[in-house]
This record gives structure tokens, sequence and C-alpha cells, in this order.
């Protein structure tokens, strides 16, 4: 397993393309729009690969029978020979990668869970939308200002997904609920590539269950729409809130698959 030099990322993009979820973060990694590392079997001709996101989203993808990358992918997970930094989620594509993951559920090295993926349905946006524009809430929406994006803590948040703020200003947008004059809820484009924006969407402790976060995310859906730009949403089945938010903004379900948590610690049952 091989670290691929970030002037060879582009040589995956195909195979990532033909992939049949959303893989716009792998994108990023690919686009240099984040810091990552990809691991391939060979950096000439790639078979297996591995992406992974500065956030610690990971894809696996490729010939799912390399000994060679195999053996290595598992010293990894187990911190041997490649040290990590911080606990992954994984996706895996095809589903024979399966075969190579259920033994490390078995062992405690990988947690099962399982991830969404959604399609927007404008006129559901709309019907809801109408419907939640006649509630007042104590605050404003603003364009989030470039000083105030790297400055936003939290789990899902703009400097995990961008490099820098002026990178972020030039490709992406990010709207903040104001609530006392000070950020309450953040939405954001965590991924954009060809006519897709990817939202984020982060509130703070004291103001979850208010609607403010469906309040940001509603305005960057607009701004995706006056844009000609696809909203997309994807989650953990087990995020009950942005499963539900999700669904206020008219998203549906199309995609529930396998999803792999790499702990940072190796645990064994």
């Amino acid at each position: 397993m091989l670290i691929l030099p970030k002037n060879r990322y582009h040589i995956l993009l195909d195979s990532v393309l033909k992939i049949p979820f959303n893989m716009l973060m792998a994108r990023s990694v690919i686009a240099d729009h984040t810091d990552g590392v990809i691991y391939v079997d060979s950096p000439e001709h790639p078979q297996s690969f591995y992406i992974i996101h500065s956030y610690g989203m990971s894809f696996l993808c490729g010939n799912s029978h390399n000994l060679d990358f195999n053996n290595d992918l598992l010293d990894y997970f187990i911190h041997r020979s490649f040290p990590r930094k911080k606990a992954e989620w994984l996706q895996a594509f095809p589903r024979d990668w399966d075969d190579f993951m259920n033994p490390l559920i078995e062992q405690g090295i990988a947690l099962p869970s399982r991830r969404l993926n959604f399609r927007f349905d404008i006129d559901k946006f709309y019907e809801i939308y109408k419907q939640m524009a006649t509630t007042s809430f104590s605050g404003e929406v603003i364009p989030t200002p470039t000083e105030m994006l790297f400055e936003i803590d939290g789990t899902v948040v703009p400097k995990d997904y961008w490099k820098n703020p002026e990178q972020f200003s030039s490709m992406a947008k990010a709207f903040t609920v104001m609530v006392n004059g000070k950020p309450a809820s953040t939405a954001f484009t965590s991924a954009r590539h060809d006519d897709k924006l990817e939202i984020g969407i982060e509130t703070k402790a004291e103001h979850h269950g208010k609607g403010l976060g469906y309040i940001a995310c509603a305005k960057l859906i607009e701004y995706c729409l006056e844009h000609q730009l696809e909203p997309v949403w994807s989650c953990r089945l087990d995020n009950i809130g942005s499963v539900k938010l999700s669904q206020k903004l008219g998203f549906v379900e199309t995609l529930n698959m396998p999803y792999y948590h790499i702990p940072l610690s190796k645990t064994r049952n």
C-alpha cells in the first residue's frame, strides 16, 4: 500500500465517477480542496485505492482481492505500519469489500453502521418551505463572513472540509443564523463539484431543537436553486436529527448502504 503523489490524484477521477453513490468528499481530496491522503497498490496503474478525507471520511474502492494491499490495509487499521491521526467513517465499493470488512467487525476493529444517500425533490422542498416561511424566529440569516468561517467550532465545520477561507470563498457558500449577535447555526458547502453542492450543517448545542438548522439550510438550498446547483445530502442512518432535517428540506432517501466506523483505538471483542 503506497501513498499516491498529489500530482497523480487525477488518475483516479474516472474510476471515482463510476461509483454509484455520493463520492463528492473523495473528489474534494482528488481536486486538492482539502487535505487528505490516497493509498494505492500501484502509483502508475492503481487497481485498489483508499481515499481519506481530512474530516475522517474514507473510501475503499477497486479490486478487493489484492492480497498485499489488503494486508497493508489491515496494518493501517490496527496502527502498525501506517499510523492514523483520527477515527474514520468508511464507505466501500464494490460490495465484495464487505467480505474483507466483516471479519474486522467480528474482531472489533470496525464497527458496523449504515449510510443514507438522498435525492432532492424541489416540489417537496417548496411545499414545506411555504409552511415554514410563516414561522417567526428571533434572529437573522446572513451570508457567513469569510473571517467567521474558520472560527466556527463544532463537529461539522468548514475548516474540516476546506484548506482556507479564501479557497472556500472562491468556490463555496455558507449562511449563518445569528441570534443575539452570535452565530447559532451555519449551513455551508462541504463539497462542490460540477453542478452538485453538498450541504454541511452545524448548530450550537444551546440552539438545538429550535429549527435554526432548517432555516440556515433552506437559505443555502435557495442559493443552489438560484445558481442551477443540485443540493446534496448524505448522513448516517442513526443520525436521527440529520435524517429528519433532510426530510423537512425535501430530500428523499435513495440508498441505504453499509458504513464502517474505524475507531482510532483498536478494540477487540
